[in-house]
């Protein structure tokens, strides 16, 4: 069988283009945005007012990066959700991390954008309760989890036994602080205690960071294949959010429309607006001021893993060098 003329000349062309293209390198079809997902926390509200602001201002497309913001919720846990594959990058605390760490789950950290955890314990202002030798004998409310955890071993650290107190399981409302069938309660301190204003209620928060158990959160971490993998996307994702928190600072008012645009009607501009001022203390310190934001130390990571471990929910050797890295800090 005998291939036409025409035919001869086309597979000629078609093989040269294919040889020149080889040649160009691909160059005739630059690649796009590599797309990546971040999972939060929780809920869209200030707290997540640096990474909203660097999609709005295009912080991570100067990086070459797409991504698109999820919230999490009750249900839908971050740490979950990257470990499985389903998202590339998440938000947590330090001690969720290093309890994944415990149990295999290979997770690491390249940042951690709130210096200083905003786990605390509340009481009235009007309580008498000033200093933490105060909470002898009183009745602390609780809720199972990280601020209960740095509370008891902020009282421990300063002389007071947890035991002193009497310790009732509450939820979320703050109502049993306010009717006064608790003394004292657990909270973030960037929100909590704007709730108890907005009702009249004046406060008085104990964080444990300022009594000595210095821990973060907010901390940005994905898979330790993915980190090994792709360094550059890493350390983008530090940069861009890093350059989100520093716009918002500057532009607070401009940050709050940003979150409220993402959050929809569910959120309260006032409410987002207090808790954005409330969280730059906890943004925002000597350390950021020295080495940027979402510093991070080995001391902090390891001050987090000894509060688990004394508080009976770590029983397993981590290695904190393991859980976070440094490499894109400062870049």
């Amino acid at each position: 069988m005998r291939l036409h003329h025409r035919t001869l000349i086309s597979m000629f062309v078609l093989l040269l283009f294919v040889v020149l293209l080889a040649a160009c390198g691909g160059q005739a079809t630059p690649a796009g945005p590599v797309k990546v997902t971040l999972r939060l926390p929780w809920i869209v509200n200030s707290q997540f007012a640096g990474p909203y602001a660097a999609v709005d201002q295009g912080f991570f497309g100067d990086e070459g990066l797409e991504v698109e913001i999820r919230p999490g919720g009750f249900d839908i846990n971050s740490i979950t959700m990257v470990a499985s594959g389903e998202d590339t990058f998440g938000l947590h605390d330090m001690g969720s991390l290093l309890l994944a760490r415990s149990e295999g789950i290979p997770l690491i950290a390249s940042a951690t954008f709130f210096q200083k955890h905003p786990g605390a314990a509340m009481a009235l202002a009007d309580s008498g309760i000033t200093t933490l030798q105060d909470f002898e004998g009183k009745t602390m409310g609780f809720q199972e989890g990280g601020p209960w955890m740095l509370t008891k071993a902020m009282l421990v650290a300063n002389g007071v036994d947890p035991a002193s107190m009497k310790q009732v399981t509450i939820g979320y409302d703050l109502t049993p602080l306010f009717n006064g069938d608790v003394d004292l309660t657990t909270v973030y301190a960037t929100n909590e205690p704007l709730l108890a204003k907005a009702q009249g209620f004046d406060t008085v928060v104990f964080l444990p960071y300022d009594y000595g158990i210095e821990t973060s959160s907010e901390a940005l971490f994905t898979t330790d294949d993915y980190s090994k993998a792709n360094p550059q996307i890493v350390c983008g994702m530090v940069r861009a959010i890093r350059r989100g928190w520093e716009w918002a600072v500057d532009n607070p008012d401009k940050a709050v429309d940003i979150v409220m645009a993402a959050g929809g009607e569910g959120l309260n501009r006032g409410a987002e607006m207090g808790q954005f001022n409330a969280q730059l203390n906890h943004l925002m310190t000597p350390d950021t001021d020295t080495n940027g934001l979402g510093y991070m130390t080995e001391a902090r990571w390891q001050t987090a893993e000894d509060v688990l471990r004394e508080q009976g929910a770590l029983d397993t050797d981590v290695d904190v060098t393991k859980v976070f890295t440094t490499d894109c800090l400062g870049k």
